[in-house]
């Protein structure tokens, strides 16, 4: 056993798995001398990525074992035979276990003993040991000292345990015989059982316990894409290690396992290089820098929760950079209380109207008809929207505009038709280089094709809602860079800027 000192160094260490992508979204690779499992489905690519990982081993010089319970050497040569994998290498042993009936030295009785697939008794002359733990620990002893090990499959081990309580421990004596005695970073395959347990996930079919005796979980599944099989990867759990939690596809070719895809963005030439940061701890980062500037926005959101602090905290940003404002505020939210959050968090907000740096479109009617800037569409009938915009774009002059627009407060007084066209009007003659705007709805109150109308025109879409847990979470579906497909939990500080995001996985930095 290691004190905890030396344990936390090991954790650190990390083996190359044999993928680029896997061991990029580990941040480096798997926990060097622990176990991890992974489970999936028959055709999934269990033995496939498992002999992928000693093939790693093999080419950094590096002594591997395959334990097989569930195919004889030969039909391992003929599962790879299409594969890159040397399984002559002198640096590789390959032993097979199998449960079947027997003779042991001390009964006579038949019994469930410890044999080789091939047919070899364990000790030999017509007997064998029990298919028992600690006959199978002693066997496969004798293979130590190895770097790598991969078990293929635990599930042919379920029977040298009268129950599951059994069974785990008796893996468990497994995993300290690679780990701790062998020095041995291990990987364990395991049959998959049907996904529609209580907590949503597929289990493995012998044993749930075992995904809580190994370090860590990789679940490898099928399924059907319009009408085409596809297979995926998810990295479920890994101790220790900061890892990426997005669902990725895999294929096969002669290395192996193959994961796909490898960037979620746009190459480098076609990312923006300016960004304006919004100064959320983990939004920024997870939009790859934050808003792209001179580009649009849309946030979605189910009603429950609230966009509000992206939206004042952007507008804070933008204040701070000396951009006029303009804001279509949400109809829920009174006039006193968005002037509070204003005062409180971007600026003195009936100075900023006097001085031409921030623009207010009341389309609900609710505000108070007196004050510089703050315009009233349904006042003003005569005038229309392409008017409107053109005063405020006239008054902001050359400065660059941050513009905060609730779609939902638009529709009673434009009608879509408008909206659509507006918006057209807008980016081809008022729009300068650096104006950035964010829209913000609840696509459960927006005609369909109005929603899509956004979404389709927004360089990026984030989408947050709360779960029945009272959870927030917010996902990023498009974007030019960042952690596209993330989904991160939301949570609410007492200061400035009162939210944070969880941080995108750190093994991902730099590849998105």
């Amino acid at each position: 056993m290691t004190d905890e000192g030396d344990d936390a160094a090991t954790q650190m260490r990390q083996v190359p798995s044999g993928s680029e992508v896997l061991d990029q979204l580990l941040g480096g690779g798997l926990p060097a001398e622990r176990t991890v499992l992974v489970t999936g489905g028959p055709g999934t690519g269990k033995s496939t990525f498992g002999m992928q990982f000693l093939d790693e081993g093999l080419d950094r010089a590096e002594d591997c074992l395959f334990v097989s319970t569930e195919q004889t050497t030969d039909e391992l040569r003929d599962t790879f035979a299409g594969y890159d994998f040397e399984l002559d290498h002198d640096d590789l042993e390959i032993a097979t276990l199998h449960a079947t009936t027997g003779q042991t030295l001390e009964d006579d009785d038949t019994d469930v003993t410890l044999q080789t697939l091939e047919g070899e008794e364990s000790l030999g002359e017509g007997y064998s040991a029990p298919f028992e733990p600690e006959y199978i620990v002693k066997h496969l002893r004798q293979f130590a000292p190895v770097d790598r090990v991969v078990l293929d499959s635990v599930s042919g081990l379920s029977v040298m345990g009268d129950d599951y309580d059994q069974f785990r421990r008796a893996v468990l004596d497994l995993i300290r015989l690679f780990g701790d005695e062998f020095g041995a970073t291990t990987l364990f395959t395991a049959e998959e059982s049907e996904p529609g347990n209580a907590d949503g996930r597929a289990s493995v079919a012998v044993s749930d316990a075992i995904q809580y005796n190994t370090h860590g979980v990789i679940r490898l599944w099928r399924e059907n894409v319009e009408g085409d099989y596809h297979r995926f990867l998810e990295i479920m759990k890994m101790r220790g290690v900061d890892h990426d939690t997005r669902v990725f596809e895999t294929e096969f070719d002669d290395r192996g396992v193959r994961l796909i895809p490898r960037m979620r963005t746009h190459p480098g030439e076609f990312v923006p290089e300016d960004f304006m940061e919004v100064g959320i701890p983990g939004f920024d980062e997870l939009l790859g820098g934050g808003l792209v500037e001179g580009g649009t926005m849309l946030i979605e959101h189910d009603g429950q929760a609230s966009p509000h602090s992206i939206i004042t905290n952007g507008m804070r940003a933008a204040a701070e950079q000396d951009m006029a404002i303009l804001f279509v505020p949400p109809v829920e939210l009174p006039p006193k209380r968005v002037e509070a959050i204003i005062d409180r968090d971007v600026g003195n907000m009936t100075e900023m109207l006097n001085d031409d740096r921030m623009f207010l479109i009341d389309y609900p009617n609710i505000w108070e008809n007196t004050r510089k800037n703050v315009f009233k569409p349904r006042e003003y009938e005569d005038q229309g929207a392409s008017e409107l915009f053109r005063t405020i774009d006239d008054r902001r002059g050359d400065q660059p505009m941050f513009s905060a627009i609730n779609v939902e407060a638009q529709i009673p007084v434009m009608g879509t038709d408008e909206m659509r066209q507006v918006r057209f009007w807008e980016e081809e003659n008022l729009h300068q280089a650096d104006d950035t705007t964010v829209y913000f709805f609840n696509p459960e109150t927006m005609p369909d094709e109005l929603a899509a109308f956004y979404k389709n025109g927004a360089w990026q879409v984030v989408r947050t809602w709360l779960n029945d847990k009272g959870l927030q979470y917010l996902k990023l579906k498009k974007s030019p860079a960042g952690y596209l497909g993330s989904t991160r939990l939301v949570e609410y500080t007492e200061g400035k800027p009162f939210m944070r995001l969880q941080n995108p996985p750190r093994g991902t930095e730099g590849w998105q």
